[in-house]
């Protein structure tokens, strides 16, 4: 088992994460089932992923806990990641954190093991970076939308 960590900071406001969140998973319909389709890029490869979020809420949390899903579309010799997906405060709640923790397991037995010991983790990695900034990018253009479209021409 792979372990990845990645943490995203976004600016838009912690108390409209989860709507916003929830907002571009549905911006983003897997083909069948539930979850969202969305393109995981590292570096030129690309590979779409059907990811999948449930609620893992506990009552100590304050901010909003998901369980974490994804997996290459059409399957393949790709890993399967499993994790959380927290929404973490910043300090003055104008922002808030993206943050990834999980883990997958190489592919293909022990050359899978091996590709991933030199190099499959940093792909992995950059994909899951890639996939916090993606939903920032969105979140953030969402919520300036949105505050632009309360602001009345005089």
């Amino acid at each position: 088992m792979t372990m990845i960590a990645d943490k995203t900071l976004v600016n838009a406001p912690l108390a409209s994460a989860n709507a916003l969140l929830q907002a571009v998973l549905a911006a983003h319909p897997a083909p069948s089932g539930p979850g969202a389709r969305i393109v995981l890029r590292a570096g030129q490869a690309e590979q779409p992923a059907i990811i999948t979020l449930h609620p893992l809420h506990r009552p100590e949390d304050m901010t909003p806990r998901y369980g974490v899903h994804w997996e290459a579309e059409g399957g393949g010799r790709f890993p399967i990641f499993d994790g959380e997906l927290e929404i973490g405060a910043d300090e003055d709640y104008n922002a808030f954190f993206l943050v990834l923790d999980g883990s997958y397991v190489p592919p293909g037995g022990l050359p899978g093991q091996i590709f991933d010991a030199v190099i499959g983790h940093r792909i992995a990695q950059e994909a899951a970076h890639g996939l916090l900034s993606q939903i920032c990018t969105e979140i953030e253009q969402r919520f300036a939308d949105t505050e632009a479209a309360k602001r009345v021409p005089i």
